[in-house]
């Protein structure tokens, strides 16, 4: 292994662990009740650290429809590792992600999880899965919470979008939150699973403009969950594409 990706190691469990008993800490002290505001923030430093040790830079566009202090759905592909620096660098203010539940259990990072309030979900398809979402969407509407969820609920090994669950679209009943697709570009390509570190480089992060799901029933979210899915599809091919001819220019 390269003397880089040895630090890449160390540096980033050193500073996960450390800074996650600071988050901790801090969430302790304040008791919560500046949650909405300081969480993401936390989080937020926490990504963006996370992506300058793995040297991955990034642009954004279409920041706009994700900045506003409103409640939203934020739907992301997910095929890397570098997926969780990526989303947690982008979130404004009144943002959780939904981490599946099993992350409570990782050291010291489970107990940031639970003092951050991040949004715990199971993965599942069954009764137990639609009363977590059942509850997610409550307390999303209740806090006035934007949630970033991936609706293919684990990562691909081949770089091609999963099936999408509906987990996203049994909240966007529960709340009528408008969604707004999060496509991340190039991950994959610098951290595909399997790999121990990164490799430095480049990603494109577009947000598109919200959907209205003020319509949404229970009748037509396994077809708006398939729509979803296409225009990621349709989106992420026409993003790798303009990322080939910039290259090749």
């Amino acid at each position: 292994m390269r003397l880089r990706g040895l630090w890449q190691i160390v540096g980033s469990w050193l500073f996960i662990f450390t800074y996650g008993i600071f988050a901790s800490v801090l969430m302790v002290l304040t008791l919560g009740l500046a949650s909405r505001w300081l969480s993401p923030l936390i989080l937020r430093f926490w990504g963006r650290t996370m992506l300058r040790l793995a040297g991955v830079t990034y642009e954004v566009q279409g920041a706009e429809h994700v900045q506003a202090d409103s409640m939203k759905i934020v739907p992301f592909n997910h095929g890397s590792l570098l997926d969780a620096f990526v989303v947690t660098a982008m979130m404004p203010s009144g943002a959780v992600a939904a981490l599946k539940r099993e992350a409570i259990y990782y050291p010291v990072l489970g107990q940031a999880v639970l003092l951050l309030g991040l949004l715990l979900i199971d993965r599942g398809s069954g009764v137990r899965a639609r009363r977590t979402m059942k509850r997610a969407g409550a307390r999303m509407a209740k806090e006035r919470l934007s949630v970033f969820i991936a609706p293919e609920g684990t990562r691909g090994l081949t770089g091609e979008l999963l099936p999408f669950k509906r987990g996203a679209l049994h909240l966007a009943l529960a709340s009528h939150a408008p969604i707004v697709p999060m496509l991340i570009d190039g991950a994959f390509d610098l951290h595909p699973p399997g790999q121990v570190t990164s490799t430095p480089g480049h990603l494109v992060i577009r947000f598109l403009p919200p959907r209205p799901t003020t319509s949404l029933t229970a009748t037509s979210l396994a077809a708006e969950t398939e729509s979803l899915r296409a225009l990621f599809v349709t989106e992420l091919a026409r993003m790798r594409a303009e990322r080939l001819a910039s290259t090749s220019a």
